[in-house]
């Protein structure tokens, strides 16, 4: 692995003006991830829609997948619980997994190691513009539409809630199920608020019809006292399979850190590319505003900070109740 490479997989290569710099350090070199052949993953497919559904559009733009040696089969998938469970009975190699859910499914007999970042956490506590409500406080006993138990975006509203002195099973009228479904019971008016992950989000804001009561990031942060950024998930391989395609994964994680900086070295892009994300062309407000909100979304540290926060999130939800108990081994791993 040359000094490039090594750079990006240990976290060093972050994005921005600092990338572009350590970026002109290293040299502008197209190398391969590894001498030799094709390096082979089967991965999950674009998920329209989500915050992440521009990495295939950014990959093939800059022909990341050849810059890295990678030949990547997306043939499998069929949204994130569905991908999660094809990572386990081997259907996928890669898949995105958080803390808290590698903790629960490695406790169940897995071995799931997460190996690289993909996004902080996006979720967004949404009223009505008109509403009363100005805190979650004063939600409590009301209806709230939040992803499923099993999904990362629930937990981690559960945590940034426990944290804040709140059991969120048990002071809101949780309405859970797919952020589609979600979204047409809030809009319909059925629901007091929404936890909404981008690009949903923006969608709701941008024409002025909704507002932000908070992020979920940012509860964590005042209720722990934590700087950095929540970490939703990333790169998650089986351990076996990393014995035998260390390499693979690196330059996977490569793959991904390139294509998050040169999102950040050019903020026009999700705007360019603001399909992916399910918005419309007659959606000019939130094209306009996509840029700002989902940017930031988009994880480019691999380090002890990073590492501090999971085993934060994972200590404070075994004494929440979220998980029963903590995995044997760490969840994650630098490459």
């Amino acid at each position: 692995m040359n000094r490039r490479s090594f750079l990006r997989t240990t976290g060093l290569l972050a994005g921005g003006a600092g990338a572009a710099s350590l970026l002109a350090a290293c040299g502008d070199d197209a190398a391969p991830a590894a001498a030799g052949g094709t390096l082979k993953a089967k991965v999950g497919p674009r998920t329209p829609g989500t915050a992440g559904a521009v990495r295939d559009s950014i990959v093939d733009r800059f022909g990341l997948a050849k810059k890295h040696n990678l030949e990547l089969d997306r043939k499998a998938g069929g949204g994130p619980g569905a991908g999660q469970d094809q990572l386990l009975t081997g259907v996928l190699d890669i898949y995105a997994f958080g803390p808290l859910g590698a903790t629960e499914v490695n406790t169940s007999g897995h071995d799931v190691v997460i190996v690289g970042p993909s996004l902080w956490n996006h979720g967004n506590w949404i009223v009505p513009t008109d509403s009363p409500y100005q805190t979650i406080d004063d939600l409590k006993g009301r209806k709230v539409g939040v992803q499923p138990p099993s999904s990362d975006t629930y937990r981690a509203a559960a945590l940034a809630a426990a944290v804040n002195g709140i059991d969120f099973a048990k002071e809101f009228q949780l309405f859970v199920g797919q952020p589609i479904a979600n979204l047409a019971l809030y809009e319909r008016g059925d629901l007091d608020a929404i936890i909404a992950i981008e690009p949903n989000a923006t969608r709701l804001v941008a024409p002025g019809k909704n507002r932000q009561l908070a992020s979920v990031s940012e509860l964590w942060q005042k209720g722990t006292g934590d700087t950095s950024p929540l970490f939703l998930n990333g790169t998650a391989v089986r351990r076996d399979w990393l014995e035998k395609n260390r390499e693979t994964a690196r330059a996977y994680v490569a793959l991904t850190l390139d294509a998050w900086a040169a999102v950040k070295q050019d903020p026009t892009l999700p705007a360019q590319y603001h399909a992916d994300y399910g918005i419309e062309d007659g959606e000019k407000a939130a094209i306009e505003l996509l840029p700002s909100r989902i940017i930031p979304v988009y994880a480019d540290r691999w380090d002890d900070s990073v590492f501090a926060n999971m085993e934060k999130q994972i200590d404070v939800a075994i004494e929440a109740g979220i998980l029963k108990k903590r995995a044997d081994k760490p969840v994650y791993e630098s490459l």
